[in-house]
């Protein structure tokens, strides 16, 4: 492994230590509390737990090497029936959490796959169906399967994984701006459809975007997700990942589905600079400094992109755009990048040549 892979590395497990504390804590306030507006009752989660059972045999399953490790669980490559799939494995049983929060986790669990069974579309990562009884044919040494805390969610397979490792790969690299586009295109389609379907991700980031073959951005993890129409009276506390989140969500104010939009514009920064927006740690940001951090953009960037970017982060909500607005911009800036000649690029854009920086 190469030096600079080596502290992407590091970064990254710092993240998911500080990730996993959070989100922790966050379960401890979040779940334990009454719900009086939650339609889902006790009898109707008994009910659905029942029927995710069965969408999924655990015994058809066969694990393979782990590609994604989370809070709670890791994912593996797996196969289901003779199809490739990936296999996220919940265990939250062994963390030293107390039983009741082991509960309210699966009635988490239950939620996601809720929100995520439901949703078809080519920028949206597919769900295959689920399980609360994982005891798989793996071909690894594995613990006894414990039916109390041993979850599953099996998904399609992305083979390009995820967004993140793509742009760490490409590292100080400049992207063709078609692909640059394209990426960005994907990803506001992905979140348009689920605005439409009133479903906030809460978590967008490029380590929850996928690759599949087709070199298309499918969305993926939706375990912070909720409906926006039915809970937006308790979506009041940090949730998601610092960074890519807005600050209204970090300022501990209700918010709705453009706290989505915010992260999309960070997202958008990084798949044009190929780099991370921030390398440091930023737990120990204070709210009023964190509110106006905006990462900053290169002169090389295109105009209508980098007006994109600052209107997607706006710290007022109200003054980003719909991602359905965001997609159609996309789609005109496309369209236009494609009639011009170069030297009309050129002139719209300036010299990439003269305003090179290194992100």
């Amino acid at each position: 492994m190469d030096e600079p892979q080596k502290v992407i590395d590091v970064m990254n497990l710092q993240i998911t230590r500080n990730h996993f504390l959070r989100s922790l804590n966050s379960c401890k306030h979040q779940f334990n509390r009454v719900q009086p507006h939650d339609p889902i009752t006790i009898q109707q989660n008994k009910r659905q737990q029942e029927q995710w059972q069965e969408t999924v045999d655990p015994l058809k399953l066969v694990l393979g090497k782990v590609i994604g490790r989370g809070s709670f669980g890791v994912v593996h490559k797996g196969s289901y029936h003779g199809q490739t799939v990936a296999v996220k494995v919940l265990d939250f049983g062994n963390k030293g959490v107390t039983k009741a929060l082991i509960e309210s986790m699966k009635n988490e669990f239950m939620k996601e796959v809720g929100l995520w069974q439901n949703l078809d579309h080519p920028n949206v990562t597919k769900m295959i169906g689920a399980s609360m009884s994982m005891n798989t044919n793996s071909g690894h040494k594995n613990k006894k399967s414990n039916t109390e805390s041993n979850f599953c969610i099996v998904s399609e397979y992305a083979k390009k994984g995820t967004l993140r490792s793509y742009l760490s790969k490409n590292h100080h690299k400049k992207l063709p701006m078609k692909i640059v586009y394209q990426f960005a295109l994907d990803i506001a389609k992905g979140l348009s459809y689920l605005h439409s379907k009133k479903i906030i991700h809460r978590d967008v980031k490029p380590e929850n975007i996928l690759i599949d073959s087709q070199n298309r951005m499918k969305l993926a993890d939706f375990g912070e997700s909720v409906l926006e129409s039915l809970e937006l009276v308790f979506m009041s506390g940090e949730v998601g990942t610092r960074g890519y989140m807005a600050p209204e969500v970090m300022s501990k104010k209700v918010y709705g589905h453009k706290c989505d939009v915010y992260s999309f514009g960070i997202c958008l920064w990084e798949i044009y600079c190929c780099d991370m927006a921030y390398t440091y740690d930023l737990d120990n940001i204070t709210t009023d400094i964190y509110k106006e951090m905006r990462p900053s953009i290169p002169v090389s960037c295109p105009r209508s992109l980098s007006r994109l970017m600052q209107r997607c982060w706006d710290t007022d909500p109200k003054k980003r755009p719909e991602m359905k607005d965001v997609v159609v911009e996309l789609e005109d800036i496309m369209n236009l990048e494609g009639s011009m000649s170069q030297d009309d690029h050129n002139r719209v854009y300036g010299c990439f040549g003269l305003f090179k920086h290194a992100c």
